[in-house]
């Protein structure tokens, strides 16, 4: 069993670095892109705010993600019961979004673990039932799940098309401009450090959710509580950001639609605070979805012209392939390596 928690942490820190290397790039891309910040100083602030993050509310998401998705009548959770294969849903989650970020797509970790746990129920269900106990997947909570999904994008975008216009004349009533750009940059930064803590509440809350299903089916709940798993979370998340998140920041923060600081603030708090609602009832969202929402929000005040839609198609079908390619994955490798 102790075999079966180490290969879960060294599964979770991998999906952690993944999260840093892709996924952070939503809460510091847009001041990046939008030069307000170097880049250096946002991955300071990026790595204090996901771990406070992941740390004090990490637990709502996981314990959606690990508890509610994969249901047995025998045993409640099956991956309980097996964790082994929450292990294999872990890794075939990070090589997806391992691949994406090599492309420099800005694809949903999230959505990574949500497919992978998919393919574990589908794979349990087809499993010797001597071996595993029967399994469902509960089709009422990923439709909630899906439709936060849905409505992620969309509510970022009109969360930083109102941001815009609301801020927009307040900041252009301020007649110096050295005050205007002192104002600016403690506006992008504060909304980045809450994007980043959005982050850290949902995302490596959602990563680590297996880390806590592992651990459940052994002996180390005294050590390995929420916290002490999120904060795990976040220090796999802070190496990812410190090696490989530039490539994806510099795809997020100007690859979309040319930011100016004012509208860089609305896309990045608009995205942060759609996250953070999502958080509070537990559903795991794309930061990605989020954050490109928030950017095509306030891209609409200037015209769509501006927004790149070559860019964005290519991200929308990462997002769709995402879920899907994990959740294949687990399937495979489970079937591969468990057997009938």
């Amino acid at each position: 069993m102790y075999l079966v928690l180490i290969a879960a942490l060294i599964a979770g820190f991998y999906v952690g670095w993944n999260i840093g290397s892709n996924d952070a790039a939503n809460a510091m891309g847009v001041p990046v892109g939008g030069r307000i910040i170097s880049y250096r100083r946002a991955v300071t602030i990026m790595i204090l705010f996901v771990i406070l993050g992941a740390v004090l509310e990490g637990w709502k998401v996981m314990e959606t993600v690990g508890q509610g998705i994969v249901v047995s009548p025998e045993v409640g959770n099956p991956l309980v019961e097996m964790p082994e294969i929450a292990v294999i849903a872990l890794f075939s989650a990070g090589i997806w979004v391992s691949a994406a970020t090599f492309l420099k797509l800005p694809v949903s970790t999230s959505q990574a673990i949500v497919g992978s746990i998919i393919g574990s129920g589908v794979l349990l269900s087809f499993l010797n039932p001597v071996s595993a106990p029967s399994t469902s997947v509960e089709f009422g909570v990923l439709s909630e799940i899906g439709l936060a999904w849905v409505l992620t994008p969309v509510a970022a975008a009109v969360f930083a098309y109102v941001i815009y216009h609301a801020v927009g004349p307040l900041l252009r009533r301020i007649g110096s401009v050295t005050t205007l750009n002192r104002i600016l940059g403690i506006l992008v930064i504060s909304a980045g450090a809450f994007a980043a803590y959005s982050l850290g509440a949902n995302n490596v809350g959602a990563a680590t959710a297996l880390v806590s299903v592992v651990v459940e089916s052994g002996s180390a709940e005294i050590f390995w509580t929420p916290k002490m798993i999120g904060l795990f979370g976040g220090i796999a998340l802070s190496v990812g950001v410190v090696t490989y998140s530039r490539g994806v920041m510099k795809t997020i923060g100007s690859g979309i639609t040319n930011l100016g600081p004012t509208t860089a603030f609305a896309a990045q708090f608009a995205a942060a605070i759609t996250v953070w609602v999502f958080t509070q009832i537990g559903a795991p969202v794309s930061t990605s979805q989020a954050i490109v929402g928030g950017v095509a929000g306030v891209g609409l005040v200037k015209g769509t012209a501006t927004i790149s839609k070559g860019r964005l198609g290519k991200i929308g079908l990462a997002w769709v392939l995402t879920p899907s390619v994990s959740a294949v994955l687990t399937f495979i490798f489970g079937w591969m390596i468990i057997g009938g």
